[in-house]
């Protein structure tokens, strides 16, 4: 315990030192072994450390289509992350500045309500219903990470293969692989007790929501696995959440 209070004191003095000095823009956020990657608004950078770099994220043996949907949807997700609720609030030098022309930023309020509205009807726990504002940012980072990042991967698919054949996986086409490996990225196993503390704190949506949530809304996703009209996975077009 003294050493933890040894180490907060030490820190607390480095971070008050910094006050009125010049902004070290080479500064991490997380250390190199942290799993985990984050977006950081004041100085518009995402940042992705060497520990979120290895398998299941990202993993060299893999083909294209698995990292583009692993490390890929982080990537994407983490890049939206500049254009979300909070994030489009600041400009490309990181200043909170609204440089959104009006008619911009009311279509975006209306097209992100129906993210909302559409996640505050999930329920994972009797009673219990996931805060579609608290878990705004992170579900519009998801889903327009992973709209944008299914383009990059056709361009690679593409540029690869041409019109060509693409080859299958166990059975699985690029465009399922994608996103079996985003659903696969979303697998927790969790108590009742953390997941309703979860839902009632964590601005994340749980990870079965993260996954259909997005994936409900894409048509890419019904295409690649034939999803009819009135399937469980398939949002009809007046339902249906577009963003970008």
């Amino acid at each position: 315990m003294k050493n933890v209070l040894a180490a907060r004191q030490w820190n607390n003095k480095r971070e008050t030192a910094k006050f009125g000095g010049p902004i070290d823009r080479n500064e991490w956020g997380m250390t190199p072994p942290t799993i985990n990657a984050y977006y950081n608004p004041p100085l518009n950078e995402i940042v992705f450390p060497a520990g979120y770099l290895q398998p299941p994220f990202f993993d060299p043996k893999a083909d294209d289509a698995m990292n583009y949907g692993a490390i890929g949807g982080v990537m994407g997700h983490e890049m939206t992350h500049g254009f979300d609720d909070q994030g489009r609030q600041y400009d490309s030098e990181g200043n909170l500045r609204d440089w959104w022309t009006p008619a911009d930023a009311a279509e975006f309020t209306k097209r992100a309500n129906v993210v909302g509205q559409q996640y505050d009807a999930f329920s994972p726990l009797d009673s219990v219903h996931v805060n579609g504002k608290l878990t705004m940012g992170e579900n519009l980072a998801d889903f327009a990470g992973l709209t944008v990042v299914y383009g990059a991967l056709q361009k690679q698919l593409q540029q690869r293969y041409g019109n060509g054949p693409r080859p299958k996986y166990d059975g699985f086409t690029p465009e399922q692989r994608y996103f079996l490996s985003w659903a696969q990225l979303r697998r927790t196993n969790i108590r009742p007790e953390a997941l309703r503390q979860q839902i009632l704190t964590d601005p994340h949506s749980p990870g079965q929501y993260r996954t259909i949530g997005p994936l409900m809304n894409m048509p890419q996703f019904q295409q690649a696995f034939g999803c009819k009209e009135g399937d469980k996975m398939t949002r009809s077009v007046a339902e249906r959440a577009v963003i970008w």
